[in-house]
Parts: structure tokens; C-alpha cells; sequence
């Protein structure tokens, strides 16, 4: 049986099970170990938080030092909020339907941007940072303590909320930059519907948005084998049988997100978009539901796509 088949039989068993979260979690981090935060990853998300900040910066040079900003997916290590309280963030909201959060990864973080400040690289990464704010932030990591991760955050101004975005409590006009790492993908069109016109009641005027969307097979990062655009040769009745219920994908392409942007009533600002080779999907046999699309945009493997609202 290939690998891929594999790991959707036990992510749908795992999804079967109680709490089954955690679960998850013990086979992400002793099977295909997705839950460490290596140096590459935390510089990879450093980076992320660096082009979100830049650009809002570029759009709103007014609010850069005092903005509120509101992240959708916490997951496991909430590297993006941390960076952006460095670079002046007055509030931080960060949402998750799933509790990933634990006081044992916040504090491996929180050392992991104390070693980078040490060694030069956090102000490479992050040219943003206040210097006050890292030294803040440093004092916070050498005296974390037994600290229950949500009460260490807010020492960043950071509120963690295990919640659905669709519904955030928030005050109209709270918000001034949205982001999201790697999240929407795997969120229904309509729940993403509904959480663009909560962005757009809570955004302040002219607030930002930023997102990295990927958009491959995630199947393909476990079993090598798979081309990046191996699930778009399976029609919804088959695929549902393979989407695993705790890491599901929705398969938007890249002109779904634009489409569902300008309904919201945001206007991009900036697309920056990866493409895979055209030879792999010429290999495939496309399902009904992909055959209206040209061809460059099932190619889009990855986006880095920011909007603005009026």
C-alpha cells in the first residue's frame, strides 16, 4: 500500500478517538515529527513575520507603531504573534479551534528567539524588532517558571483563544492587520466566507491582510512518491474518502482565494506565487472539479497574497 494511503488510515482512526487531538499530536511528534520547531522553521516563520509586518508597514506607515493585529491558527509554536509584539504590536489575537498550545513548547520558543537575539540573527530576520521589546522578551524566557502558556503570552500583550474565527467577540474597527501561516487550507470555503466578513467587521479602515496559502497535496511532504498535485485528480466523492478529517483540505486554488478576497470586500495589494513544474500536471488525469481552471493556476503550489480593506 503506498504511504500516503497509509497515513490517511491512521489520521482517520486517530480522528475517531477520543481527544483525539492529542493523539494527533504523540503521532506528529514520534512518526512524522511535524511538531519540532527546528532552527529552520523558526527563522522560516521569523521571515514570515517579517513580510507581513513590512508590508502593512508600507500600507499603513501611520499605525506601524502602535497596531492590534489578529492571527488566524495558533498551532503549536505562536512564533508570528511573539514577532509582531517585537515590532510594536499594541494587542495580539491569535485563534485556534484546537488546543496545541503547551507551557513546555511556548517556553522552547521563547528560548529559541533569546538564542537568536544573542547570536545577531533575530534582527536579521526581523529588522522590525524594538530593541526594548527584545530585551523584555529575554527577561520574560530566563524567568517563564511553571507559567501556564496562555498567562506567558499575555506578557506579550498575546491573548490566545481557543475559539472559531468565524466568531471572535471582537469590537468592530479592533483590528488593523489579519495574517495567517499555512492555515487556510485546510478551512471550508463557507467557514472562510464567514471568517473574511468577521475580518472585514472588526478591521479598522484601511486595514491589512496577509496570508501564506499552500496549496499542495499535503499527503506529498509524507510519501515522496506524490507529485504536489496528486489530489486534484480525485473527485470530491473519492477524495472525501482520503481527506483526513484532522488535517483536511479544502483544495481552493489560488483564483478561489482572489474571488473570495474581493467578496469580502478586500482589495490585493500584493501576490507573490510558486509554481510547480507544468510536466506534473500534464501526468495527470484531472477530476471534473479542476478542468475549469486555466492551467497556471492549478499550477500554484504556494501564495503569498495580502488585501486591504477601505
Amino acid at each position: 500500500m503506498p504511504h500516503w494511503l497509509i497515513k490517511a488510515a491512521v489520521q482517520r482512526g486517530i480522528s475517531v478517538l477520543p481527544r483525539s487531538h492529542k493523539w494527533n499530536e504523540l503521532f506528529q511528534r514520534y512518526v512524522t515529527r511535524s511538531t519540532e520547531l527546528t532552527p529552520n522553521r523558526f527563522e522560516e516563520r521569523l521571515d514570515f513575520c517579517r513580510s507581513y509586518f513590512e508590508h502593512f508597514a508600507g500600507l499603513r506607515p501611520e499605525r506601524a507603531r502602535n497596531f492590534t493585529a489578529l492571527e488566524v491558527g495558533t498551532g503549536w509554536y505562536p512564533v508570528v504573534p511573539v514577532g509582531l509584539y517585537l515590532c510594536g504590536a499594541a494587542e495580539i489575537w491569535t485563534y485556534d479551534v484546537t488546543p496545541l498550545l503547551n507551557a513546555g513548547r511556548v517556553r522552547r520558543m521563547l528560548a529559541m528567539f533569546d538564542e537568536s537575539a544573542r547570536g545577531g540573527n533575530l534582527q536579521k530576520h526581523l529588522p522590525g524588532a524594538w530593541p526594548e521589546r527584545v530585551a523584555r522578551l529575554r527577561e520574560v524566557a530566563g524567568n517563564s517558571g511553571g507559567e501556564p502558556p496562555a498567562a506567558l503570552l499575555e506578557r506579550f500583550k498575546i491573548h490566545a483563544r481557543v475559539q472559531d474565527a468565524q466568531h471572535t467577540g471582537l469590537n468592530p474597527g479592533a483590528v488593523d492587520l489579519f495574517v495567517s501561516t499555512s492555515v487556510f487550507q485546510y478551512i471550508p470555503r463557507e467557514a472562510l466566507v464567514n471568517i473574511l466578513a468577521e475580518f472585514r467587521r472588526v478591521g479598522a479602515p484601511g486595514a491589512v491582510m496577509c496570508h501564506y496559502l499552500n496549496l499542495i497535496d499535503q499527503y506529498s511532504y509524507f510519501d515522496h512518491s506524490l507529485s504536489p498535485l496528486n489530489f486534484l485528480k480525485f473527485p470530491d466523492r473519492r477524495w472525501k474518502h482520503f481527506n483526513s478529517p484532522l488535517t483536511w483540505l479544502n483544495r481552493l486554488r489560488i483564483s478561489d482565494y482572489r474571488d473570495l478576497f474581493r467578496q469580502a470586500g478586500f482589495a490585493i495589494t500584493k501576490e507573490a506565487s510558486t509554481l510547480g513544474p507544468a510536466q506534473d500536471l500534464e501526468k495527470i488525469r484531472l477530476a471534473p472539479e479542476f478542468r475549469k481552471y486555466a492551467k497556471e493556476d492549478l499550477l500554484v503550489l504556494t501564495s503569498w497574497i495580502a488585501a486591504q480593506c477601505p
